[in-house]
């Protein structure tokens, strides 16, 4: 038999006796009352002479012990109490007393066919009774008790003389064919009743199991909303067993009370309640309307956990705000992409134009307001490149960067920027730290987290930026920037979301999200990686990683290849004729002699013209129809060591830089003292490459030797 069913025996069992003691408590109220009756009854003959003394006395312990049994099985105990043998006692109980009353009345008077057949009577009554107990043993064991009384109170009147009374007789022998004849039918009626009981009490079980073992709550309430009855689906979702739930309001359980109003036939909704332990969920509620008045069932209810389906619903949300955050993105990225390579023109040309001014003009006070203009130009380059990087994967111009002197150099210039309630300090190491990366863009990440520091500040404060190299045996050099505060911090849960673009805590007009977000973008376009570390007090701590590298895995020693320039040819490649007048100015004041071309044909016919000293070609990215890759190849199919740089107002395509060999890429504006720098590193590692691989004859680049000259001047 499996736990199932062995349990489903036990609650029948129990339900079985539980109605028997019921029947047993209302059965002994009716013995109460009648023997306070025969009590009565006997006081009043013996009051008025018809009974002598010794009767009345044997009456009265039989009256007297009947009512003791029912007074202390009623009230006796808080419950009935729950016995096999309790109803076989009683039935016992009632056969004795009802043969000693009657003996008391055959004492000293001939046998009656009132005495007989009056006991008979009442033996047949308390047979027919046991019937009601479900209980065929019970009329059985009430039929046989009766049956050897009544044979004992024959047999005592036969050796009282009173004449011939055999067991054969007609006063006897009728009323036992009777009463025998009535244990069979109470058997009978008893062992029916059993087995419709047992039907309907596995019935009620099985319901009730079913019942209990459903996920939703099933419950009943009174009008006000006090709970009356659950099954146990209540403890998972409320933490609380069924009968710690009774008369509890449910109310009580609701994050808003007011959200369930008990008015009409039928009430549905999703709530939010909370448990017994605190936790909160989401739960479809239903209500009906039913019958009942005061304290009654007045509605019956269904609850269902929704807490999951509530929480796929807001990551579905989520997902979607996301979603359209990035098509946001996207979208500018794409007004940004149509309109970068004109205003970067713009931008270069007028860039170019200020540092020739710069160069030429002895006034300082004409250079300092130059130096203004160019960094307005950088701003505006920033307008554009800092929603234009969220959706481009390389768009940095990556030089090495001595992060000590980088933070030594941009420091005053915050102290100066943020005011005198503010101060930002920095502290690092003396050693030099190298990292692959963009000046200009790591200057942008810090903007950024200063002016977020100082919003977050707003009685003052200091910001301090601390700078140091992590190695670790086995794994690449790091180098770990932290950048902590003194403000208000930021929220635990929003320590992630506040990376997100577009999102902000500050109020509307104060910040636009993309702070941040771009911070993370750069930071990861340097293979780098920022995360907020909470400190133990106050204040927020952004910590960067990002990857080192040791002086001597330079790629060159800038200062050693400036000293020892090599000369060549360069070749300008732009359908721009002005941007590439003002370009040929600045590469020749650098001194190499140029040569141009707009297009692939004349770019083809210049290096076959001066391929013997020309080699090095800067080029537009977009010239006009032409296929980039195709003109690359067609000038590489002349001379194979050709260096490529490109200057566009595109972002640069890595792709395209990998499969073409671009030795950089720059993007407008652009410092043109980089392209000199360039040029000379591409020519440094094109000598050595040349001269492992023992081919002298290309090592040899000849120019312009004047030129040279100058420039070495």
């Amino acid at each position: 038999m499996t736990i199932e069913s062995r349990t489903m025996f036990l609650r029948k069992d129990e339900a079985i006796l539980r109605e028997e003691a019921q029947r047993l408590r209302l059965g002994s109220w009716v013995r109460l009352g009648l023997g306070f009756v025969a009590l009565l009854v006997f006081t009043i003959e013996l009051l008025v002479g018809e009974v002598a003394m010794s009767v009345f006395t044997m009456r009265a312990v039989c009256a007297g012990v009947l009512t003791l049994a029912s007074a202390l099985y009623i009230f006796g105990y808080s419950k009935p109490a729950i016995s096999r043998n309790l109803p076989f006692a009683v039935t016992a109980l009632d056969v004795s007393v009802v043969t000693g009353i009657m003996w008391s009345y055959a004492i000293g008077a001939p046998l009656s066919f009132t005495v007989s057949y009056t006991l008979f009577g009442l033996y047949f009554v308390a047979v027919i009774l046991t019937a009601l107990q479900h209980d065929p043993m019970l009329s059985v064991f009430a039929g046989v008790l009766s049956l050897v009384e009544y044979a004992v109170f024959f047999t005592w009147y036969r050796y009282q003389g009173a004449g011939d009374i055999g067991f054969l007789s007609f006063r006897f022998g009728i009323p036992i064919i009777f009463l025998a004849s009535g244990v069979v039918a109470a058997t009978l009626i008893s062992w029916k009743n059993l087995r419709t009981f047992k039907e309907i009490v596995s019935s009620e079980i099985r319901y009730h199991e079913v019942v209990d073992r459903l996920p939703e709550m099933l419950f009943t309430m009174d009008r006000r909303g006090n709970f009356l009855w659950s099954n146990k689906a209540v403890k998972p979702i409320l933490g609380i067993t069924p009968p710690e739930l009774l008369l509890r309001n449910i109310r009580e359980f609701l994050v808003k009370p007011d959200s369930l109003q008990l008015e009409g036939e039928t009430v549905r909704g999703t709530f939010e309640m909370r448990d017994t332990s605190g936790q909160k969920r989401f739960v479809d509620c239903a209500l009906r309307k039913i019958d009942g008045n005061g304290e009654r069932a007045s509605w019956e209810g269904l609850i269902t956990d929704t807490t999951d389906r509530e929480a796929a619903l807001a990551q579905r949300e989520e997902m979607a705000s996301r979603l359209f955050t990035y098509q946001k993105m996207e979208s500018l990225g794409t007004l940004a992409s149509g309109m970068a390579h004109d205003f970067n023109n713009t931008l270069q040309t007028v860039n170019d134009l200020v540092g020739m001014v710069v160069r030429d003009s002895q006034e300082a006070e004409t250079r300092q307001r130059m130096d203004l203009i160019s960094e307005s130009l950088a701003d505006a380059r920033f307008l554009v490149s800092e929603l234009f990087a969220l959706g481009r994967k390389q768009p940095l111009n990556y030089t090495t960067v001595n992060l000590t002197s980088f933070f030594q150099n941009i420091v005053p210039f915050f102290n100066k920027q943020l005011g005198q309630r503010y101060s930002v300090e920095f502290k690092g190491s003396k050693e030099q730290l190298w990292i692959q990366g963009d000046a200009d863009y790591l200057k942008r990440i810090f903007q950024n987290l200063v002016g977020n520091a100082r919003d977050a500040m707003p009685g003052g404060g200091t910001v301090i930026i601390e700078c140091k190299s992590v190695r670790e045996k086995g794994r690449p050099n790091t180098v770990l920037i932290r950048v902590s505060d003194t403000g208000t911090g930021i929220p635990k849960d929003l320590s992630e979301r506040v990376f997100d673009p577009f999102f902000t805590t500050k109020k509307p007009g104060k910040g636009t999200g993309l702070g941040l977000a771009m911070v993370r973008q750069i930071v990861t376009l340097h293979n780098g990686r920022v995360s907020i570390e909470k400190p133990d007090g106050f204040g927020t701590v952004f910590q960067i990683e990002l990857p080192g590298i040791d002086k001597e895995d330079l790629d060159l020693d800038t200062k050693q290849i400036m000293l020892n320039r090599l000369p060549t040819r360069v070749l300008l490649l732009e359908d721009d004729v002005k941007i590439r007048d003002i370009l040929k100015i600045f590469i020749k004041g650098m001194g190499y002699p140029v040569c141009e071309a707009s297009n692939k044909l004349e770019a083809v016919s210049e290096l076959q013209k001066y391929q013997d000293d020309c080699q090095v070609v800067i080029m537009d990215w977009k010239l006009g129809n032409e296929d980039p890759h195709k003109v690359i190849k067609a000038l590489r199919a002349i001379n194979r060591f050709l260096v490529v740089i490109v200057v566009s107002g595109y972002p640069p395509k890595q792709k395209s830089i990998d499969a073409m060999r671009i030795h950089k890429w720059f993007t407008k504006p652009y410092d043109k003292n980089m392209i000199d720098l360039e040029i000379q590193r591409a020519l440094y590692r094109s000598s050595k490459a040349l001269e492992k691989s023992g081919d002298t004859t290309r090592s040899r680049i000849s120019g312009d030797t004047t030129a040279q000259q100058k420039v070495r001047a």
